[in-house]
Parts: C-alpha cells; sequence; structure tokens
C-alpha cells in the first residue's frame, strides 16, 4: 500500500474535514466564499501537509496553488459548476497509488487533480460531480426505443470475428444488465439515471443515458476490471452539437462507426467503431436524435417543396453540384428505409449531387455521402441548427462558374495541420465541422430563395443569448453626407473604409426587388465600402461582398448576434484615415474575429459601439437606449491623462466615479443602467470593470488620438482567477477566462484557444481578495441576471418600428 511519503513525492492529495476547512477559510480569508458557499469536498495536496488546496464547494471548484519558495504568492482559481462541461476520474490500479479526477470547463482546457488512492473515495467524487453536471435542464425529447441487442450467439465467421477484434468493434449489451453494472459494481450513475443503450469492445464500453454519454476505458488486457485502472468520461448531452453514424460496406467491411462531434476544447470528437450483426445502429441513431436535436420545431411556411421534381440522369460530372430534389418523396423515404428522421421530423428542402444527398429539416442539416464504389458503405452526418454559428451564400460568376455555395460556420473543432517533420512535408489545417461549404447548381437553385430559407432557420428562429435593450429607430437616420473629394474618394476604394448610408432606403430595398430581410426585420445601421455593404439589423450582423471584376458573384454572409461574443471599436489617429471595428466570434475558423473598416468622418463609431452594447449586454428591462447626437468625430475631447507608470507597467486603481462620468459622455459607451464598479490605470490605459462588462481603453500614438475600446461581457466569463504578491512583489495578477476565439498561430499546426485577459495590480493599496469577491458578485453569483434567455431578440424593435414608419 502506497505510503504517505509516496503521496508527498507525487503530490497526491488526501481529503480533509470539509467543515474545518471551511471554518479556516472564513477565517482567515474572509472574502473568498460567497455568504452561503459551502464547502462540501476539500483536498490537501502532497499527502495532506501540502500547500496546495482543492475546494468543491456548491457553486465552484476553488484550486489555491502556493508558488515560490515561500508560497506566500498563493493563485486561487475559480471554476463555477454552471460552466463544466464534462468530467473524467480515474480509479487506481493495482500498483498504482493514486485517482485522478479531470474537469473540462468552458473557458479553460482543463484541470487536473490527482488524488491519494488509499484517502479518497474516487466513487463519492464520481457521484458529487455527476450531481453537479447533469443539473442543467435537458432540452431533448423522451421517446421509447426498441434497444433489444442483436442475436449476439448468431455464429461468425472466422476472419469477421478476427477483424472486429483488431478494429476494436463494439458489440451491444443488455442496458439493464450495464445499468446495474455501472450502479452496484461501479456506483458511477445516478439512482435517478438510466441506460438507454450501450456498446462493449473487450473490456471498454461507451454508454449513452437519459443524462449523459459515459465512455468506460479499462487499461491492459486479459485481467479482471477489479485490479485494473479504469478511466471513466462523462459528458452532456447538450455539449454535442453534431454527429455521424457509418453504415458497413461490402466484402469484409464488417464495421459501423459513430462519431459525436463537441465544442469541448480538447475533446472535439468521441468515436467508437461498431459489430456489423452485434450492434443496432439506427437504434443509436434514434437515441440520439431525441438528446442532441432538441425539442421540435415548427416547419417553415411558405418553401417549395419541388413536389413532382424530376431526378434527371446524365452524366456524373454534370451533377456534382447539387440539384433540387422531391422533398415530399424524400420525407416518405427517410422516415422508413433508412429510418434517419425523428417521428415529427419533417424535410424542408432537399438536394442531390452525384450520389450525396443534402437534406434540410425542421431540426438539422443531414449530409448522406455514400462511398466506395457500390455505394453501400453510407455515412449520415446530422448537423443542428442551433450549432450553427453563422451562414453565407456565395451566387455564381460569369460563363463558366457554374456553382453557388451555401457556408456554415460552427463552434467545432478543427484539424490543426502537423508542422514538417525532417523530411515530410507539412501537413494544412482543415476546417473539419468548423467550416461546411456546400455546392449547388445555379441553374437549377433559387439561392436568394435559399438564403432567406436559411435565415429564417438561423437568424429568425434561433433562440438570442440575451434579448437586449430596446433601440428607437430613429436615431439611426443620418445626415446627408457632403460630396467627397475625388482624392478622399480613391482612398477611400483602395482602402476598403465604409461610410454610412441612409439604412431607411436599404432596407426599402432588401424588403422588395432584393428579398434578403425576413419579414419584421429593419436594417438599422448601414454602410458602404466601394461595392460592398454592412449592414447591422436588428436580427444580424449583414456582410454583402461583390467579389470579382463583373460583380456578379456575391456572397451574403449572416452573423446573429447571439454569435457575437466581444467587440473592439478603435478611433483614428492624427495621420490615420479609418476607423475600425472588430467583432468576435467562438468559431475557431476563419470567422475567429470580422474586421470591419470605416472612413473616418463618414460613421459615427461611437454610436455603432453604443449600439452593439445596447444589443449585446442590454436586458429588456433597460429603458430605451438614447444615442445621443449624430458625430462623425471619433476622436475624444478630453483623453485620459498619462501618469507615472508603476514598476513593470502595473496598474493602480482609480477613481470609478470618474470613469463612469467620463464614459457617459467623452465618448458615450455606457448604457444607461451601466455603472463602473472599478477602474485601473496603468500610464495612458485604463481598465473599467461595470456590472455587465469589462472595457479595455487602450490609448495608442503619441497625440493620444488613436484610442481602442475593447467590450468582453461578464457572460462570456466562464472562469477566473487571481494571483496575490510574493515575499518580494508588489504586485497581484487577476485572469478572466473566456470562449472568445483566440487565434495564437495560424501556420501548422493552426492553435486557438480561449481569450485570457490579464491584468497586474499594485497592491500598495489594493485588497486583491477583495478583486476576487468582486468577481464573486459579477460572475459566479450574478449568471442568471447576466444570460436571460426570453423569448426573442425582435420583440425589442415592435415599438420602435413606428418611429420609421415601417
Amino acid at each position: 500500500m502506497p505510503s504517505k511519503i509516496h503521496d508527498f513525492v507525487f503530490n497526491n492529495a488526501h481529503q480533509q474535514d470539509s467543515a474545518e476547512a471551511e471554518k479556516a477559510v472564513r477565517e482567515k480569508y474572509p472574502l473568498l466564499l460567497g455568504k452561503d458557499e459551502k464547502i462540501v469536498l476539500a483536498f490537501k495536496g502532497r499527502g495532506g501537509v501540502g500547500r496546495d488546496k482543492s475546494y468543491f464547494t456548491t457553486d465552484r471548484i476553488i484550486i489555491k496553488d502556493g508558488k515560490g519558495v515561500s508560497g506566500k504568492r498563493k493563485q486561487y482559481q475559480s471554476i463555477p459548476w454552471w460552466s463544466m462541461e464534462a468530467f473524467s476520474t480515474d480509479t487506481a490500479g493495482k500498483f498504482d497509488g493514486d485517482v485522478s479526477v479531470r474537469i473540462y470547463s468552458r473557458g479553460i482546457d482543463y484541470v487536473e487533480i490527482d488524488l491519494a488512492a488509499d484517502n479518497v473515495n474516487i466513487y463519492e467524487v464520481q457521484q458529487f460531480l455527476s450531481e453537479k453536471l447533469l443539473a442543467v435542464k435537458h432540452t431533448g425529447i423522451d421517446v421509447q426505443v426498441d434497444t433489444t441487442p442483436p442475436d449476439l450467439k448468431k455464429q461468425e465467421s472466422s476472419a469477421g470475428s478476427i477483424i472486429g477484434w483488431f478494429g476494436d468493434n463494439a458489440k451491444q449489451t443488455d442496458p439493464k444488465e450495464a445499468e446495474s453494472t455501472l450502479k452496484i459494481q461501479m456506483p458511477i450513475l445516478l439512482k435517478n439515471e438510466t441506460v438507454q443503450i450501450g456498446f462493449q469492445a473487450g473490456q471498454d464500453y461507451i454508454v449513452f443515458t437519459d443524462l449523459r454519454v459515459l465512455r468506460v476505458d479499462v487499461e491492459g488486457a486479459f485481467e479482471g476490471v477489479s485490479d485494473k485502472k479504469v478511466g471513466f468520461f462523462s459528458i452532456r448531452w447538450d455539449i454535442i452539437k453534431a454527429f455521424s453514424v457509418q453504415t458497413a460496406g461490402a466484402f469484409l467491411d464488417s464495421d459501423m462507426e459513430m462519431c459525436l462531434y463537441t465544442n469541448l476544447r480538447g475533446v472535439g470528437r468521441i468515436a467508437q467503431d461498431l459489430h456489423h450483426g452485434k450492434a443496432d445502429l439506427f437504434a443509436l441513431q434514434k437515441i440520439l436524435c431525441n438528446h442532441i436535436l432538441g425539442e421540435d420545431a415548427a416547419p417553415v411556411k411558405e418553401v417549395d417543396t419541388h413536389e413532382g421534381e424530376v431526378n434527371e440522369k446524365g452524366f456524373w460530372w454534370f451533377h456534382d453540384n447539387q440539384r433540387p430534389l422531391d422533398t415530399v418523396e424524400m420525407n416518405k423515404v427517410y422516415h422508413s428505409a433508412p429510418a434517419i428522421l425523428r417521428g415529427n421530423e419533417t424535410v424542408e428542402m432537399a438536394f442531390k449531387g452525384h450520389r450525396d444527398i443534402t437534406l434540410f429539416t425542421n431540426l438539422r442539416v443531414i449530409l448522406i455521402d455514400p462511398k466506395g464504389l457500390t455505394g453501400k458503405k453510407t455515412e449520415y452526418t446530422s448537423l443542428c441548427w442551433d450549432s450553427i454559428t453563422a451562414h453565407g451564400v456565395r451566387t455564381a460568376g460569369k460563363r463558366a462558374d457554374t456553382d453557388c455555395e451555401v457556408l456554415f460556420w460552427t463552434e467545432m473543432d478543427f484539424y490543426a495541420g502537423r508542422a514538417p517533420v525532417q523530411d515530410d512535408n507539412p501537413v494544412p489545417p482543415r476546417p473539419a465541422q468548423s467550416f461546411f461549404e456546400i455546392d449547388f447548381n445555379k441553374n437549377r437553385v433559387d439561392m436568394t430563395a435559399l438564403n432567406y430559407y436559411l435565415s429564417q432557420r438561423l437568424v429568425a428562429k434561433k433562440k438570442p443569448m440575451r434579448q437586449g435593450v430596446p433601440i428607437p429607430m430613429d436615431t439611426s437616420k443620418l445626415q446627408l453626407e457632403k460630396p467627397e473629394m475625388e482624392l478622399e474618394a480613391l482612398l477611400q476604394k483602395v482602402g476598403g473604409d465604409q461610410r454610412e448610408i441612409d439604412p431607411k432606403a436599404i432596407d426599402e430595398e432588401f424588403h422588395s426587388s432584393t428579398k434578403i430581410l425576413l419579414d419584421g426585420e429593419h436594417v438599422l445601421m448601414a454602410f458602404k465600402a466601394g461595392r460592398d455593404i454592412s449592414c447591422f439589423t436588428s436580427h444580424r450582423v449583414l456582410l454583402i461582398d461583390v467579389q470579382g471584376p463583373s460583380g456578379k458573384k456575391v456572397e451574403y454572409r449572416s452573423i446573429p448576434f447571439s454569435s457575437i461574443r466581444a467587440w473592439c471599436c478603435e478611433t483614428a489617429g492624427v495621420w490615420d484615415t479609418d476607423t475600425e471595428l472588430t467583432l468576435y466570434t467562438r468559431n475557431g475558423w476563419d470567422l475567429a474575429k470580422i474586421d470591419l473598416d470605416f472612413r473616418t468622418g463618414k460613421a459615427d463609431i461611437s454610436r455603432i459601439n453604443r449600439f452593439l452594447a445596447a444589443l449585446i449586454i442590454g436586458l429588456p428591462s433597460d429603458s430605451k437606449v438614447d444615442f445621443g447626437a449624430h458625430s462623425a468625430s471619433s476622436s475624444e475631447t478630453k483623453p485620459i491623462k498619462g501618469a507615472t507608470p508603476g514598476i513593470l507597467d502595473n496598474c493602480w486603481e482609480i477613481d470609478a466615479a470618474e470613469i463612469d462620468k467620463k464614459l457617459r459622455s467623452d465618448p458615450l459607451l455606457l448604457l444607461d443602467e451601466e455603472k463602473v464598479l472599478r477602474a485601473f490605470q496603468r500610464g495612458r490605459d485604463v481598465t473599467a470593470y461595470t456590472d455587465r462588462r469589462m472595457i479595455s481603453i487602450d490609448t495608442k500614438g503619441l497625440s493620444s488620438k488613436r484610442v481602442k475600446y475593447k467590450s468582453v461581457p461578464f457572460h462570456q466569463v466562464y472562469a477566473y482567477e487571481f494571483e496575490t504578491c510574493g515575499l518580494i512583489d508588489r504586485d497581484a495578477e487577476i485572469y478572466l477566462h473566456t470562449e472568445i476565439s483566440d487565434v495564437t498561430q495560424e501556420e501548422c499546426p493552426r492553435k486557438v484557444k480561449g481569450l485570457t485577459t490579464k491584468q497586474s495590480l499594485l497592491v500598495a493599496k489594493i485588497d486583491i481578495y477583495g478583486i476576487g469577491n468582486f468577481f464573486n458578485d459579477q460572475v459566479l453569483f450574478n449568471k442568471k441576471r447576466h444570460l436571460a434567455e426570453p423569448d426573442g431578440l425582435q420583440v425589442n424593435f415592435i415599438e420602435c418600428f413606428s418611429n420609421l414608419g415601417v
């Protein structure tokens, strides 16, 4: 049995009395815990005598890490339970002295804690984590599926058995037996949890319950489970954003495949091979549909079903680009053979290329891909509408350009590529599930109607993250512009800088001859650069990119406001001709950030900033936002004065009331109900923490005219930490962890992580524990207010439309 010396050397934590641990924390660090927060499980590193500690409280995980020789510098990391998306636990093997816990959370990759095997009951920890992970309301439907395993006694050929063994093909198990094993022999499941279907490959299992997907991985072979190291990985259903099932092929191809795709960084996919004849693939597919597709959705009305459409035959090279199919017929086919559609699911649009078929239903996009010469092996990929961050439609160009494209961006993972190794060439990154492109035949598909349909599915029907502040539409009207000088027009054309144009004219055009906008959707702000147009509507950011010399090829890109995670506005400097706006999303491919340049003097960047704040951090209870008088000037009248910087550019706290006053007029950034609570300065730069967001003000240049205002909403912060100063330090640090995509490396391998903000604070007059308590209040205990999810964004604009007469 491992000794305490072993636990000390390998830093295995011992469990402590939770009541005593809480008492000690409240006495020594009274601001660390919330008023009603309780420590449920407590662990102390190095066999119980170390300085590192982990607390599992009623609201979060707190990881305390002592740093330096003296241990005076301490780091406290807080991970709220509502940000946890998956976790894994490992039991101890025959010769192991430790068990481990790994937490996968939004905003960070994961945290791992090693625990002493002879001191900690890992199943007790597993049960506690399961209760926290599965406390989120499930949005699937409960439809009974026959999961009786196929005849497992049926004989198979020796070749098939060998191939199945080497291929790790799983066989379906009795769900009741699997449930009994995972509740009695290995108490992993909750008491009220039910196994719906399960599969076994050797000693390993993958189990699908009514609450989660559970993977059981037994290390080693040919020994009993009791003396082996067993890993349990649990992931919630709502984290799975897409899935695919693949049937077996001909001849010796006896394996079927299932793959789940998530938006969890580090665990982008979960794959399992299934044994043909020993597993019911379409029973599994039905269970995946029940849980992943969410609740039933009403069909879109007035969609051309192409009933009676004849699938014309011909040479395959004429049919690579997809053409319409009879949706009524496709609806019948895929409700029966094979039955891949859910009970109330309806095919709304259907298309076919050479062999591939694309279905748009009321619940998802289905990509059907026959493989091999015979086409017997077929992959069915399902992409939930809610998993799509943005969409685009690209029309065809002139002459030989016969195809149009539909583009989907998601929050799922991409293939990072591989750097060159010795004589091998680099493998370039691929979008994988982060971006989809589907080609259509321009002569057979009405792309305007298809774009309108996708907008109904992805913009109108998609539930926004927030509802936003009511916006008076008449304030978006502009004064008439002065004619541009020839040189100024040339600079704008070359630089691609945009100027503001009358939104009402664009609104009328996009509702009439160019049917782009939805009923009830209106253009609030519009900008033009050369042939391109950018619009902020009541529902989305709409970017229209005219491509090619003829201008016939046009891309319409739609980004719902719910997909915008943060934004940044940068004013022009003395010698600059443009102001800049950057929008940040969670997409890891080419939509991670969107840059828009505006011609100085031709767009009010302050109004754009306030407009985005109203939609992204505003609340339905807020009063109607006032944009103030229109001004094409982007400069502050009284820039923030610099001060003598501290050593290593540390920040010091300044009067929050003064910053609050400034940001209500010069420039007008804050919403009426928003308030600056804490503010810190470093040189000419200021970071302001309001009750809704972090505002970073970065002043550039000698003149202080070029200023960047970056806003990170608190509802995008999923974990946070602070670090105290050491013996000879004079600074402490605070970090906020978000899911905003931060591209740190474009070349192979491509690297994208969640954005983490860092700030160093002079501690002479700052209580760093008070700063930690501030984020407890604004992030940990205030999440419900930040994440209000009413029925729809557009309801805020109804009373405002009368101001424009629309």
